[in-house]
């Protein structure tokens, strides 16, 4: 009798502390912070706009002995997909960089309708980052790179993806087979660009500490989406794909602070001249960067806008950004 007693008790630990390194966290109103070179991030943990077609779901892990998975996605008939626009029905995860480097990004998903490899597969996507790239290999310094549409008109080192980007977004897919592979290898971390010769691998560069995100809309319907990852080149895939990984932590952020930071607006961009920065917090200094980190401009300002002329440096790409340590930004201005 007391040995049933024991293993009773001992089945209902376990099972506690299975549910809480699983358990997903609630919805994060504030900033996803990456320690250590890695961030993890489950996607029902942004927030879902208002009256949208955004929806959530949940199923047993296949990958995962015991666990659930939690998921978001587009529920629409195939008539009203969106394939050639945005949605309009952006989830924007805020995140914060505190180690500085490239990232991969990819995300854990399946295709949750039909019997097809190629439908019900993708997502738009856009990381506000200093630099936002796919390859083809597995290495980010691969000169074999795309970038989305219209960044990638104006630089001659990378190519333009084939099939759908604008406004800065990839469309990001998958091609697990949702019928012809077994149950436990349906869901993956895969997100492709490039349409019949797919880049595997994408990247985000943050070259300073601060705040950055992640942004998602809607393309392909039942798109089942669990989480997603960026790690650091320095990261393992093995050590930031593993299932039992705690998502990140998420930190609040100073309202005003938060809404000026993901409001800074750069324009025009490309310029071949004046660059007006609009939203930035008062008083404080902007530091004007090339593509070797050499500052050219140092630049002094009191109010939430500031104007500033480019017009006699070279042709290039230049990096703004601000000196306040603890709420930092960085924009990438384009001089043609």
């Amino acid at each position: 009798m007391i040995k049933i007693t024991l293993k009773t008790l001992a089945l209902s630990i376990f099972s506690l502390v299975n549910l809480q390194l699983f358990s997903q966290n609630s919805t994060c109103d504030g900033v996803f912070e990456e320690q250590d070179g890695l961030l993890t991030i489950e996607m029902e943990s942004g927030i879902l706009p208002a009256d949208s077609n955004w929806k959530t779901g949940s199923e047993a892990d296949p990958n995962l002995s015991g666990s659930t998975i939690n998921y978001i996605y587009w529920d629409v008939d195939d008539e009203d997909q969106i394939f050639n626009a945005l949605a309009g029905a952006e989830i924007t995860y805020n995140i914060k960089i505190n180690n500085p480097g490239t990232y991969r990004f990819a995300w854990r998903g399946r295709i949750g309708k039909g019997d097809s490899g190629g439908e019900h597969n993708d997502a738009w996507l856009k990381i506000v980052a200093d630099d936002f790239y796919a390859t083809k290999q597995s290495s980010a310094t691969s000169t074999e790179a795309v970038e989305p549409r219209p960044n990638c008109n104006n630089n001659t080192n990378r190519n333009c993806p084939v099939g759908s980007s604008l406004s800065g977004f990839f469309k990001a897919f998958m091609n697990r087979h949702p019928v012809n592979l077994p149950v436990d290898e349906r869901w993956g971390f895969v997100t492709n660009t490039n349409d019949g010769n797919s880049f595997r691998f994408m990247w985000a560069t943050f070259n300073a500490p601060g705040n950055y995100s992640v942004i998602v809309d809607a393309r392909s319907s039942y798109f089942f989406m669990d989480k997603m990852v960026l790690r650091r080149t320095d990261v393992s895939n093995s050590t930031a794909f593993d299932l039992t990984n705690s998502e990140s932590s998420c930190t609040t952020l100073s309202v005003d602070k938060f809404n000026k930071l993901s409001s800074i607006k750069v324009y025009p961009n490309p310029t071949t001249g004046q660059v007006q920065i609009d939203n930035l917090l008062p008083n404080g200094t902007l530091f004007l960067k090339n593509i070797h980190g050499i500052t050219v401009r140092e630049i002094q300002y009191s109010r939430a806008k500031k104007t500033i002329d480019i017009s006699t440096l070279n042709s290039g790409v230049y990096f703004i950004s601000n000196s306040d340590n603890s709420n930092s930004f960085v924009k990438k201005i384009v001089k043609i």
